[in-house]
């Protein structure tokens, strides 16, 4: 119930972001924002070991087990950044673990968008290192299937639906690039949907070249699923 409290408080902060009297930045409002009618195509991975050399900052640490994953989703509705699109991979790395003891995750790389507004957002307010781009997912009798990227590279996710579907809700962290700053960025998402599990199919990334992207690689390939009706909301 608290996961739907912390949702509803942020909405309520993006409601009273736009009574007069408050005034908009021209690219976009600072955070909180609110996504909703979210779907979501992930896969859960271990990553090789040697692939993730130099891609964390320092004082960032991955998990032991090295794994992480990859998310391809979009959000149709919402507040700040909605129409929404991302596809991304991630490292789960040690402390900062969230309210629901989930793993804090440091993003790889990836594509945000499409307007060039989320990308700028995300590098500005979390300090991820992400580019413009678009993602979107398609399924046929067999397999759900999420890519993203632009014209430099791209993740692309085959899932097979594998069991029913299931009411979910947590909170993750992200941890950002500090870039040289003091600290690191921590950005909070308070989530809930409909998890359909399923099967990992397959992992295409592709990245420009020296990129993290580019040299990052999948060891093994863990669970797959797909998160419906998403409702989630980014905090710092």
């Amino acid at each position: 119930m608290k996961y739907r409290t912390q949702i509803a408080a942020a909405a309520a902060l993006t409601v009273a972001a736009t009574a007069p009297g408050f005034v908009l930045a021209e690219d976009s409002p600072p955070p909180p924002y609110l996504m909703t009618d979210a779907n979501t195509v992930t896969i859960a991975v271990t990553w090789d070991a040697d692939s993730l050399d130099g891609i964390l900052p320092e004082g960032v640490m991955p998990a032991e087990d090295l794994s992480g994953g990859l998310n391809v989703y979009d959000a149709d509705g919402g507040y700040g950044l909605t129409p929404y699109s991302a596809a991304y991979a991630y490292v789960n790395v040690k402390g900062w673990n969230s309210s629901s003891n989930a793993p804090a995750r440091f993003i790889i790389g990836g594509w945000y968008g499409p307007d060039p507004k989320v990308s700028r957002a995300m590098r500005t307010h979390f300090n991820a290192d992400v580019k413009t781009g678009d993602a979107s997912q398609s399924a046929d009798n067999e397999s759900w299937i999420g890519t993203g990227g632009d014209d430099a590279g791209t993740i692309t996710l085959v899932v097979k639906p594998s069991g029913d579907c299931i009411a979910a809700g947590g909170t993750l962290n992200y941890v950002g690039d500090p870039g040289g700053g003091e600290g690191y960025e921590l950005m909070q998402i308070p989530f809930v949907g409909n998890y359909c599990p399923a099967e990992p199919v397959s992992v295409d990334i592709s990245g420009p070249e020296g990129s993290a992207l580019a040299q990052v690689k999948v060891d093994k390939m863990l669970a797959g699923g797909q998160l419906r009706d998403g409702t989630f909301a980014f905090a710092d």
